[in-house]
């Protein structure tokens, strides 16, 4: 097992003795099916964890938001309506949301035999457009077209109301970490929709918001990751990103257009994340042991062994095989031996 302070030496960007690795998947069916209506799912959630890490052994965790991937508006009769929605009040601390996710995370802590942990918490702008759509009746996507048609009514309600909810954001990055983990990943998206598809929206829109909630992580957590989600073929302008200053970053080097190494490159000499894809077609789902493998030697020959951690674009699909993700950290592992 990795040490922590070999972990450290790599996410603070010095030459790894080992590469680490770590891959992750939901544990719920559904993800976004609210644990406050549907308890089970922190157990499944819990229990989810303590299975894979005890089968993986990964160098370190992210922990799962599954069941709180809604937020509650709270005073917002509609949040299709842009004057509804500027009248959102921000929820207490002691709101069921906040307190079930400090639970959350004291259980997942205890059964990850003291592994360095990220939480996930996804943005203000994905937790909007989230909430324009139903997952179980339409693509995720119809969010993000509703989400622009509010940009086109009103940039600058648009704007106050996002203020507004990272506020909110905050305060479950402060739970979070006062709960015990050890930092945040945090998961952001553009808009996919070309009339948001333009620097005047993502720096007017998009970035004051994420900047407001990589603030407030920055000021609980000394590591933490910066996920630039492409789940789904999202695309991303990689380069607009360049100046969140969060000190891991991850991105979907197989639709944004970058490789781990010309990526490293990108944001500074920062440290990086990933690697591999997350797809069915992809080699980490239905390779061989010698393509997974070969893979594994690729990706880290292009990338380097100094300030580079091997995972995939984002979350694996649950029924990635275990001894695939075994087969990538062996091959990893043995890099730098």
């Amino acid at each position: 097992m990795m040490s922590r302070e070999e972990l450290l030496n790599a996410f603070e960007n010095k030459k790894e003795q080992e590469i680490p690795v770590s891959f992750w998947h939901h544990y719920a069916k559904d993800e976004f099916v609210p644990a406050n209506e549907h308890p089970e799912i922190t157990g499944i959630n819990v229990e989810g964890h303590a299975k894979y890490v005890d089968d993986v052994n990964p160098d370190f965790v992210k922990l799962m938001t599954d069941g709180y991937f809604q937020y509650d508006f709270q005073n917002v009769t509609d949040v299709h309506d842009l004057h509804s929605l500027i009248q959102l009040t921000n929820i207490p601390n002691d709101y069921w949301w906040l307190k079930g996710q400090r639970d959350l995370i004291k259980k997942q802590k205890n059964v990850i035999h003291g592994k360095y942990s990220f939480y996930n918490i996804f943005s203000p702008v994905t937790i909007l457009k989230w909430a324009l759509v139903d997952e179980t009746k339409e693509p995720l996507t119809n969010g993000d077209k509703r989400f622009a048609d509010l940009y086109a009514q009103s940039p600058e309600l648009l704007h106050d109301v996002l203020k507004k909810i990272a506020g909110d954001i905050n305060k479950q990055v402060d739970a979070a970490i006062d709960a015990g983990a050890d930092g945040i990943y945090y998961s952001t998206q553009s808009i996919q929709d070309d009339r948001a598809d333009n620097k005047d929206f993502f720096d007017y829109i998009q970035k004051p918001a994420d900047f407001s909630v990589i603030n407030e992580i920055n000021r609980k957590a000394p590591i933490n990751i910066l996920h630039v989600c492409g789940f789904d073929q999202a695309k991303n302008h990689l380069e607009w990103y360049t100046d969140y200053q969060l000190q891991i970053i991850n991105w979907s080097t197989h639709v944004d257009g970058y490789t781990l190494g010309e990526g490293k490159k990108l944001f500074g000499d920062r440290v990086v994340l990933g690697g591999f894809g997350i797809t069915e077609q992809d080699v980490l789902y239905s390779g061989t042991k010698q393509e997974i493998q070969k893979e594994a030697q690729r990706i880290v020959s292009e990338a380097g062994t100094k300030g580079v951690l091997i995972g995939a674009d984002c979350t694996i699909k649950r029924d990635t095989p275990i001894e695939h993700i075994k087969w990538a950290q062996e091959a990893v592992h043995a890099l730098t031996k």
